[in-house]
């Protein structure tokens, strides 16, 4: 058997419909060898059918593990100097294996990560929003970060297996990512983010999906920061969520105390929500730069609709802080 340069990791949970047309983007890149290493995590749908007949190395796994623990699988079993991570819902371009090829052969990249394009197939603002939000916070970082964004990043096979991998603590898809970027940079090593590195992440979002994944991924964040300790992560951040958003978020956090002496109290309700909506203008504030940047691209009609949403989706986050605080000293860790 030749040695692949390139070993391609998809976990995959169900995703039959976009799978397919994952599959035969990484089947349309040319000029580099590679293998295509498909984890079924215990899905209920035809994706298994559809890896193998892809001609992928599958490996079904009897029970549901978790993307963390079926891209550690792979990783064990795959050939490939270099492992491609993605996830079933990205559509990769035709010359993306060859351009990781290319950087991998400088001797002093250990690992990179890419940036989701500016195109999404989906249109509605939801979608629109959180792709433009991804990709703009990726953009404003320096060119090395503590994040390994598994819908697009690559690491030599030697560096992976002497980390130990992705924390198998997380059973479903949650900050797995981060907490990874941040282990490589404990043990010394830089991702380098690649900004014209671009896939497109597939995802569809409506209102109620967003939100959920805000709550729960704010909290996650959360936990991960008292796992490795809160005054190490204040120092650097080592997260994709800008310092603008991060002190806007405080800021609302801050005032909830008043928030509820307001509720018991009421000769201070009257104060209380003039405080919350000069919060609110502040958090806006803070972010101006975003909220120019997508109404260059989207127009001012949709950059109203990013801080209705905005404002919106702070008290989330800062709820979904909460909640994640309230459940680690519960002793939810993950």
């Amino acid at each position: 058997m030749i040695t692949p340069d390139i070993s391609v990791i998809i976990p995959v949970k169900d995703a039959g419909a976009i799978l397919e047309e994952c599959l035969r983007a990484v089947k349309s890149n040319w000029g580099v060898s590679y293998e295509i290493i498909v984890v079924n995590d215990c899905s209920v749908d035809n994706s298994s059918d559809i890896a193998c007949k892809h001609s992928c190395y599958v490996i079904n796994l009897p029970q549901t593990v978790g993307p963390a623990f079926a891209r550690n699988i792979a990783a064990r079993a795959a050939h490939g100097c270099i492992l491609f991570f993605i996830d079933a819902d990205v559509i990769i371009f035709p010359d993306t294996l060859q351009k990781i090829n290319t950087i991998f052969r400088d001797p002093t990249i250990m690992a990179i990560t890419g940036i989701q394009s500016e195109a999404n197939r989906y249109k509605n603002f939801f979608s629109q929003y959180k792709n433009l939000w991804m990709r703009y916070t990726y953009l404003t970082l320096p060119q090395t970060v503590a994040l390994f964004y598994t819908s697009c990043s690559a690491i030599r096979r030697e560096l992976f297996l002497k980390s130990g991998g992705f924390n198998t603590g997380y059973h479903k898809p949650s900050v797995e990512d981060t907490d990874y970027g941040q282990k490589l940079a404990r043990m010394g090593y830089n991702v380098h983010l690649i900004k014209n590195l671009e896939i497109e992440h597939a995802k569809k979002y409506s209102l109620s999906s967003i939100l959920k994944t805000d709550f729960h991924r704010s909290g996650a964040l959360l936990k991960l920061m008292f796992r490795n300790g809160i005054r190490h992560s204040f120092l650097k951040n080592k997260t994709s969520v800008p310092a603008s958003f991060a002190i806007g978020v405080i800021l609302f956090l801050c005032s909830i105390p008043i928030i509820f002496m307001a509720i018991f109290i009421p000769s201070v309700r009257i104060y209380s929500l003039p405080l919350v909506i000069l919060i609110i203008v502040f958090f806006l504030f803070f972010n101006r730069a975003f909220l120019v940047w997508i109404k260059e691209r989207k127009g001012i009609l949709f950059s109203c609709k990013a801080v209705l949403f905005l404002s919106l989706d702070l008290p989330v986050i800062t709820s979904g802080l909460c909640f994640g605080f309230i459940s680690y000293i519960k002793g939810q860790r993950y």
